[in-house]
């Protein structure tokens, strides 16, 4: 009997162990386990019964080409570009005297017909060419006339007009200039108050009929002048001048 009791207890006390056991078994999370990674798949091909195709072959390195015995030609370019020094080979070498035909036959331009217009002029004679008859050496200039180149304040201003009148007039007479002749003269001229030319007579000729007439001519058709202002005295005005042509020029002179 006493063996039973104890057999049984074992039994008992192993069956709650057991169910303690398996109590906190069901109660404790289930442990997490790492994730492994998804397996990937794997083939293999199977080899290709074909046999492989052969290597290709390398190319042999060919033989640098030799060096023809033609004339190098030099290529000629714009100033500032260096010059360029071409070979060419035997048969594009360039024959040393190539014949050089021209493309077209030159036209010969037509001539040009000039049209040249002759003006006869008459020649002077030789009355025009000798001295006036007014020509004389010993004769003098006034003396209550005033010179047209004086510096004198008083008469600038207003000679100054009275020049540019004259020169406005007087020109170098062609045939003068054909036959290169220069000469100066001396004349005097008188002027009203109100301008207008009263006397006009030469003083000393130049030598020349012509540049005389020319220097009486443009004095005449300069005036009338302006009228002399009220400071210059007196009225009338005698005015003396030199007038020189002299080297294709005109020029007024210094009476001496």
């Amino acid at each position: 009997m006493a063996y039973l009791n104890t057999a049984l207890g074992r039994f008992v006390a192993i069956s709650i162990a057991i169910h303690i056991v398996v109590f906190f078994m069901i109660r404790m999370p289930p442990l997490s386990h790492p994730s492994q990674p998804d397996p990937i798949a794997v083939s293999l091909l199977p080899q290709s019964e074909r046999p492989s195709a052969p290597a290709a072959p390398v190319p042999k390195a060919k033989p640098a080409p030799r060096r023809s015995k033609a004339p190098t030609i030099i290529a000629k370019k714009d100033p500032g570009v260096d010059k360029q020094i071409m070979e060419l080979p035997a048969p594009l070498a360039v024959p040393t005297n190539p014949i050089q035909r021209p493309l077209t036959e030159p036209t010969q331009p037509e001539p040009i017909q000039e049209k040249t217009v002759v003006v006869e002029r008459p020649l002077p004679t030789l009355k025009d060419l000798l001295p006036s008859a007014t020509y004389s050496s010993a004769n003098a200039s006034s003396s209550a006339a005033v010179n047209l180149n004086t510096r004198d304040p008083t008469y600038v201003n207003y000679f100054t007009k009275i020049k540019q009148n004259i020169e406005q007039q007087w020109e170098y007479p062609e045939v003068a200039l054909r036959y290169g002749l220069q000469g100066r003269l001396s004349l005097e001229f008188t002027i009203s108050g109100s301008g207008h030319l009263e006397q006009l007579r030469m003083i000393r000729s130049s030598g020349s009929q012509v540049l005389d007439a020319e220097a009486l001519r443009a004095i005449k058709a300069a005036a009338p002048f302006p009228p002399i202002p009220s400071w210059i005295r007196p009225v009338p005005l005698s005015i003396s001048a030199s007038m020189e042509y002299h080297d294709n020029r005109l020029n007024y002179r210094a009476t001496r």
